[in-house]
Parts: C-alpha cells; sequence; structure tokens
C-alpha cells in the first residue's frame, strides 16, 4: 500500500501549525512581556503496513524563557523583571503569571494591570496604594513605598517550562499548580520605570517563515505528483481491464 500521500498530509499538518506559532511569535514582536514559541516534532511509527511507516506530528509547543530588552519608559507605574521569574496576577481564569510590568492604580487604591487585573504581593494577595500611585517608588527587592511608607511588596515567582500549562492572552500563563514567590536580590530584581519587550527575534522570525512556507509548497507538489501517479496507475489498470 502506498503510503506516501498519507504522510506528507501528516508533514503539512506539522507545517500549518508551525506557521501559526512563526506568524504569533512575528504579530507579537512589540507585545510587551510577549515568550516566543517553538515547536518541536515528533515521528509516529504506524505498524498497520509491513514497512512501519513513520508520520510526523507535533510533539509539543515550547516557550522561550530568554529575557527580552529593557526599555526605559520613565512611568513610575512601569517595572521590568531582571532574571528569572514573573509577576502574579488574579483573572477570571485564576492566576496568571506575566512578564508585562505595566501598571496602573484603581479609583479603589488597587494596584492592576492594564487590562484591570489586582497585581499580587508574595502571598498572593492584592496591593493596596493609599495615595493611588501619585508617590510611588518599587524598589529592586520588590518593596512598594507609597509617601515614603512601606505599602507591600511585588511577587515575583518562578515558573519553570514543565510548569507552563497555556498561555493567558498575549503575555501571560497559567501554571500547572501554585509557584513559589522568588527572594529578590543578586539574581532576580526589579527596575522601576522599565518594561520588557517581546523576546521575538523578528529577523529569524521572518526566516522561519519563509523556512516553513517553502517546506509547505514542496510537500503540496509531492501530494499532486503522487495523486497524479495514483490516478494514472487506476486509468492504465481500467483501461487493461
Amino acid at each position: 500500500m502506498d503510503t506516501s500521500i498519507s504522510v506528507a498530509l501528516s508533514a503539512q499538518r506539522t507545517f500549518l501549525r508551525q506557521l501559526d506559532v512563526v506568524a504569533n511569535n512575528i504579530a507579537n514582536a512589540n507585545s510587551v512581556g510577549f515568550r516566543s514559541e517553538s515547536v518541536d516534532f515528533e515521528s509516529i511509527v504506524s505498524n498497520a503496513t509491513p514497512d512501519r511507516t513513520h508520520f510526523v506530528e507535533v510533539a509539543d509547543v515550547q516557550f522561550s524563557h530568554s529575557e527580552g530588552a529593557k526599555i526605559q519608559t520613565g512611568n513610575a507605574l512601569d517595572i521590568a523583571i531582571t532574571g528569572k521569574g514573573y509577576l502574579s496576577l488574579q483573572t477570571p481564569a485564576g492566576t496568571v503569571y506575566t512578564r508585562d510590568g505595566r501598571m496602573m492604580v484603581s479609583p479603589f487604591g488597587e494596584l492592576q494591570s492594564l487590562e484591570g487585573y489586582p497585581v499580587l504581593d508574595a502571598s498572593g494577595a492584592p496591593i493596596l496604594v493609599p495615595s493611588r500611585g501619585k508617590d510611588i517608588v518599587v524598589h529592586g527587592d520588590g518593596r512598594i513605598l507609597d509617601g515614603g511608607k512601606t505599602v507591600g511588596n511585588i511577587g515575583v515567582f518562578d515558573l519553570p517550562p514543565e510548569m507552563v500549562s497555556a498561555r493567558y492572552g498575549n503575555s501571560a500563563f497559567t501554571a500547572k499548580q501554585e509557584l513559589q514567590p522568588i527572594a529578590l536580590g543578586a539574581n532576580t530584581s526589579i527596575a522601576q520605570g522599565y518594561v520588557e519587550a517581546s523576546n521575538t527575534d523578528p529577523m529569524r522570525e521572518l526566516a522561519n517563515l519563509i523556512t516553513v512556507q517553502r517546506n509547505f509548497e514542496a510537500v503540496s507538489d509531492l501530494i499532486e505528483k503522487a495523486d497524479g501517479a495514483v490516478r494514472k496507475s487506476v486509468d492504465v489498470l481500467s483501461q487493461r481491464s
């Protein structure tokens, strides 16, 4: 049995998934705190035929945890993490983790993300800023001073790659279980007045996009040729009969 078309179709499916990932990386090249993705492939062996046909499948989609460039904004409510770790937000979907440190203060004095989600401290509680952010200072160790008085601390949590459950929005992730806070210091710290850019490399992703498109077209040509060969064989056999 000729399985070339089936194998080629499995390759097309994986290229389409890879194309979606690369396109999403490019679309979010300017998204604050965005983490790019890459696709891992695996070979699936079918025992349905004597020659043990190999099909290609997407094994996993990996998130890059490399740091993006730090961009100075001068906004006291913008923060960027240097080193590992993620900020924690309370959302309708539960707790999520992000490197997007753009914040605001609600009319009730609650420190929130730009989407209106409460920013959490190391214990997982919301943070209240009495002056509504008019005189806020964030230290490298996460302490928040409002009018010279400590009113809370920014929670930074360790999110190992294997603990990522899914992406939430553009720049956040859900985790498989509750994460542990990181003690801020020499290895991980917070910079006030900065944001972290996307870690996407646009030129690399454009090159990936071209490669994936060419591979997809090559497989499409293969399918057309294989289909033509099958049709020709059917015609020859039908004429003989």
